[in-house]
């Protein structure tokens, strides 16, 4: 009986043990996920959104502000989760395991950082500015995709800049393509 006991306990710490591993294994996955299809994503407007409803649905002035009030308040709900989702998870990692995934990311801001450069023609200085503002984003919670993306514009020259937005105009209708808005 005794055994049996012991066994049982072994077992569940076992699988606590599991379930925190999996955890932290999964965090950097976790933190780069994309919003579900179709859910907007929180560095758009969603102007396309509502000027599509306002075609199909004949919405008036009224219920056109009181959708963007909503599309905005989801996505500062949005951004608050992503937030506490990132602070629970650092609350979860062990220091091996937070500087691992801190090199993960940087080495993803690196291949972003190479694409743009190559699809942009950036210049160094261009590079180096957008990195700056990569680290400014990834430390400072309050500072959203949109206010990132559009101080990201400006960096740029009028003839990148067109080609930047274009990277996130291309979307299918129930939400984000493949390739949308991804450098």
């Amino acid at each position: 009986m005794q055994n049996q006991s012991i066994r049982t306990k072994r077992t569940r710490l076992a699988a606590t043990i599991s379930l925190f591993l999996g955890a932290a294994l999964l965090a950097p996955l976790v933190l780069q996920a994309a919003p579900p299809a179709g859910e907007m994503d929180a560095d758009r407007s969603g102007e396309p959104r509502i000027e599509q409803m306002t075609q199909d649905l004949d919405l008036t002035e009224a219920q056109q502000t009181q959708i963007r009030t909503l599309m905005e308040t989801e996505r500062t709900q949005r951004e608050q989760r992503r937030q506490s989702l990132r602070e629970g998870i650092d609350a979860v990692l062990n220091e091996e395991q937070k500087v691992k995934r801190d090199t993960l990311m940087q080495t993803r801001l690196e291949r972003r950082l190479d694409r743009m450069t190559d699809r942009l023609d950036l210049t160094e200085e261009q590079v180096a500015q957008m990195k700056t503002l990569f680290e400014e984003r990834r430390t400072n919670p309050e500072l959203s995709r949109a206010d990132l993306r559009e101080r990201m514009s400006g960096v740029l020259t009028d003839e990148q800049r067109a080609a930047f937005e274009d990277r996130f105009k291309r979307h299918d209708r129930g939400g984000r393509s493949a390739d949308c808005g991804r450098f």
